[in-house]
């Protein structure tokens, strides 16, 4: 996790969260965010996953995120490594490496 900035987890795992929330992996990843950030966070997770079955709100819900891990990860920077460790193999995966 070097030199990677808490922005930028921010922004992957915000995209990641979102993009898996729709997913079969969205229980495994409520899990996870519990784990490290918390079940508030978690049952955000859970309603993330509900918004997206209306049309058109990935980006609104992405953004959403994005904004909430910036604040947490300005709040609470030792959790950023926990996070990246989760979604790290997921962006891996949709880079296809």
């Amino acid at each position: 996790m070097a030199g990677v900035s808490p922005q930028r987890v921010a922004f992957d795992a915000a995209r990641v969260l979102v993009s898996a929330a729709g997913s079969d992996l969205c229980w495994w990843l409520c899990g996870e965010v519990g784990r490290c950030l918390g079940t508030a966070y978690e049952a955000r997770l859970l309603e993330t996953r509900l918004r997206l079955q209306e049309d058109d709100v990935y980006y609104k819900e992405a953004g959403c995120w994005r904004a909430i891990l910036d604040d947490v990860l300005t709040d609470r920077p030792d959790v950023a490594e926990c996070l990246y460790r989760v979604v790290g193999p997921l962006l891996e995966a949709s880079a296809g490496g």
